[in-house]
């Protein structure tokens, strides 16, 4: 039996799924490789397996889809590693039986998340604390852009979590915002966090907001890296190893494509 592995928009703590599904190649005699891209040549490249996965964004997946998906037919089954439904979607027309593994810091229905979650509240806070303690004559703004284009779970709990607001569209109805920033000046509260996506440049937004009113405005950037940690939550370590055993199971009882996804920790 032939397996690959491809990741899209993936993270790195997959350790114990990787090792589940080399133990299942070992058992079996089978041969695994992960799927790497080359954009220079612009085709899936196998490698040998290692610890992490190669991710591929799914912009590069959409656009180059049937190359993706000749590639994956040379396989008798292939892993999945994250992806949106757009990927599932594209993916699926591929006669391969496939497995898609719900791997997102976006979705909190994703192995991943809970430690995306709590990377970017910890950084927000540390600057929470220092701006909250510093009289200011103005309203004090930290807007946070987090990974993605579309709006997240991620961007929804972060603001939760740090008493702040989400921000999307364009100007016509960032009005709003500079509405909000007003109510919280006039209430005493002489900082705010603003959450964004990366479909909104924090320099525009800035200027905009800095036209309706006094105020101070500062950036906090995150990429996916920063949304990951060498230390996963404990939510997310028990969300990894019960993906292990949906894994291995689903290589060794011959199942059909298959769509995993995560509730309350567990999988289904």
């Amino acid at each position: 039996m032939r397996i690959g592995v491809l990741g899209i928009d993936t993270i790195n703590e997959t350790k114990s799924i990787i090792q589940n599904i080399t133990k299942f190649a070992s058992e079996t005699n089978s041969v695994i490789e992960g799927l790497e891209w080359q954009t220079a040549s612009s085709e899936l490249k196998a490698e040998a397996l290692e610890n992490w996965i190669r991710s591929v964004s799914e912009k590069t997946l959409i656009k180059n889809k049937e190359s993706f998906i000749k590639a994956i037919e040379a396989y008798d089954k292939v892993i999945v590693f994250g992806g949106s439904k757009k990927a599932v979607d594209v993916l699926s027309f591929a006669k391969v039986k496939l497995l898609f593994l719900p791997i997102s810091i976006l979705s909190d229905r994703s192995l991943g998340y809970d430690t995306a979650l709590n990377e970017v509240v910890t950084n927000v806070l540390k600057v929470k604390d220092t701006i909250s303690s510093l009289l200011y004559m103005k309203q004090r703004v930290c807007c946070v852009q987090l990974p993605g284009e579309d709006l997240s779970d991620l961007m929804r709990d972060a603001a939760a979590a740090v008493d702040g607001l989400v921000v999307t569209g364009g100007e016509s109805v960032w009005m709003h915002t500079a509405d909000y920033l007003r109510e919280k000046d006039q209430k005493g509260v002489t900082y705010s966090f603003l959450i964004i996506n990366e479909s909104i440049q924090p320099k525009q937004l800035g200027a905009f907001l800095q036209q309706q009113m006094d105020l101070d405005f500062k950036d906090l950037l995150f990429d996916e890296s920063q949304c990951m940690s060498s230390r996963p939550t404990a939510a997310d370590r028990i969300i990894e190893k019960n993906l292990s055993q949906a894994v291995y199971e689903w290589l060794k009882n011959a199942d059909d494509t298959k769509q995993l996804t995560i509730e309350n920790k567990e999988v289904k």
